[in-house]
C-alpha cells in the first residue's frame, strides 16, 4: 500500500490528483468514502485530470473526447461525444471511437486508517 494523502486532503466534490511510483492517480470522496482510479482514459490513454473542471463530484469527463466515467466504479457512462471539447456529429464520434468498445477506468483499492489514505494499484 502506498500513502496517498491525509484523510482531510481528499474532499467531496473535488479531485485530488497525485503521482505515486510513476503512476498518475485521481481520488475523491463520495458518500464519505475515498474512491480512486488511474488517471488514464481508456480510449487513447489521455489524462483525465485535465477534465477536473467538469467533475461533478462523482462523474469525470475526458476533456479530449467527452467520455464520462463514474469515479466510484470506473464504469463508462457515455463513450466518445466530442472532439477536444467541441460537440461532434454522431458519425464523427463513431470514427473517433476507432472501433474501441467502452472500457472502465482502472480502479485503485483505497483504505483509510489513522487519518491517512492508502492505495494499492
Amino acid at each position: 500500500m502506498h500513502r496517498v494523502a491525509s484523510s482531510d486532503e481528499i474532499r467531496a466534490g473535488e479531485l485530488f490528483c497525485t503521482t505515486i511510483a510513476d503512476t498518475k492517480l485521481l481520488f475523491s470522496r463520495v458518500d464519505g468514502e475515498v474512491k480512486g482510479v488511474i488517471d488514464k482514459c481508456t480510449h487513447l490513454g489521455m489524462p483525465m485530470r485535465k477534465g477536473a473542471d467538469k467533475f461533478d463530484g462523482q462523474v469525470i469527463v475526458c476533456p479530449f473526447h467527452g467520455s464520462r466515467f463514474d469515479i466510484t466504479t470506473g464504469e463508462n457512462l457515455d463513450w466518445v461525444t466530442n472532439i477536444m471539447g467541441m460537440n461532434a456529429p454522431k458519425w464523427a464520434c463513431k470514427m473517433i471511437e476507432m472501433g474501441k468498445k467502452p472500457a472502465p477506468l482502472t480502479q485503485v483499492r483505497v483504505v483509510e486508517e489513522n487519518g491517512e489514505v492508502l492505495a494499492e494499484f
